[in-house]
């Protein structure tokens, strides 16, 4: 994957990405799964923009005025959480000076309603709008001094983050927080909300949003299970080397999503989560339709169709290449089904009529 690919929000992964997929020199054989970033790097950087200061201290209460109780829907601080790495980590007080380090956790934090106590994100991360005037980390290396500068008391990292960096961070002290692993799961995306809301007092509005999300994703299972065929789907994350294109195997959310979505994963035979294929491979797998994550980055369904070989696929042959919103499915957070409804609207069109 080259450096266009990478993102720190799938396959930002030691793949892409796809996020997770971060501004890093081309992938090894060993991908990056999209669980936190885009699937390519812009090459360039979004400008340092001036910090947020921290949320005000609350006016001091007058002895003889009772304290105000924590809401009954808020988690108490200090408590003690297990991250996505398997790490104890201790929150001493309600977080209120929060920096994201990759798309998903930020789309997590905004969604909780946290967005006041936001003061940086990872350079890719561009969503909610709100986030286009925070300051912008530098992900890929990991620019310590500029994080420590703003004096975080919580840092979100996907899972996806290098051991390495966890490390650095924790040894200076800081509060890191590890949301989702390298084995993210579509089902595994709401307990990452749960951690977050649990570790920033937000549990209800966590709650809330894994309902929704349940909601979105049960009304998708009822549709397609009215379905007369599964068509079998090549869903493509990379093709920087149309020849080895990346994509989704067993054990990536993916495979869930397009199993969800009423289809069979062309590729559900690959040896990892997110792999390097080979064309020929999926030549001989001649798959119903294909779905391009890659689309924002050049890939379109005319480029496909040129690929030799390519013209023996049904899916080429009927003109059943279509692009999906990267960003919608390569982040594992609360738009993820969004992103499952997108699927399914592709792979099942005459259900969504």
């Amino acid at each position: 994957m080259n450096a266009r690919k990478l993102s720190a929000g799938l396959i930002a992964l030691t793949i892409m990405l796809v996020a997770v997929v971060a501004c890093a020199p081309a992938p090894t054989a060993t991908p990056v799964p999209p669980t936190a970033a885009p699937t390519r790097i812009p090459a360039t950087l979004a400008p340092t923009a001036t910090p947020v200061p921290p949320t005000a201290a609350p006016t001091k209460i007058p002895p003889t005025v009772a304290p105000t109780p924590v809401p009954a829907t808020a988690t108490p601080a200090p408590i003690t959480v297990t991250d996505g790495a398997n790490r104890s980590v201790t929150i001493s007080a309600l977080p209120q000076r929060i920096i994201s380090l990759a798309p998903s956790t930020t789309e997590i934090a905004f969604a909780l309603g946290l967005g006041r106590r936001v003061v940086a994100v990872d350079s890719f991360s561009d969503y909610p709008a709100e986030t286009k005037d925070l300051p912008k980390i530098k992900t890929y290396p990991l620019n310590l001094e500029q994080i420590v500068a703003l004096k975080p008391d919580l840092v979100l990292a996907a899972g996806i983050q290098s051991p390495d960096d966890i490390k650095k961070l924790a040894d200076l002290k800081l509060t890191v927080l590890v949301v989702g692993s390298m084995n993210t799961t579509f089902d595994s995306v709401t307990a990452d909300i749960a951690l977050v809301g649990k570790a920033t007092g937000t549990d209800a509005k966590a709650k809330t949003i894994a309902d929704a999300m349940k909601q979105k994703v049960d009304a998708v299972k009822a549709k397609v299970a009215n379905a007369q065929a599964k068509p079998r789907v090549y869903w493509e994350l990379d093709a920087t080397d149309p020849a080895k294109p990346y994509a989704p195997g067993p054990g990536s959310f993916i495979n869930d999503i397009i199993t969800l979505a009423g289809g069979v994963n062309a590729t559900a035979n690959a040896k990892t989560p997110y792999a390097q294929v080979n064309a020929e491979a999926i030549i001989a797998a001649n798959p119903d339709l294909i779905i391009l994550s890659d689309a924002a980055y050049g890939t379109t369904p005319e480029s496909v169709k040129a690929r030799g070989g390519w013209s023996a696929i049904n899916a080429v042959k009927n003109n059943r290449i279509f692009p999906i919103d990267d960003n919608l499915v390569s982040r594992p957070g609360p738009r993820i089904a969004d992103g499952l409804e997108a699927a399914a609207k592709i792979i099942h069109p005459e259900l969504f009529k």
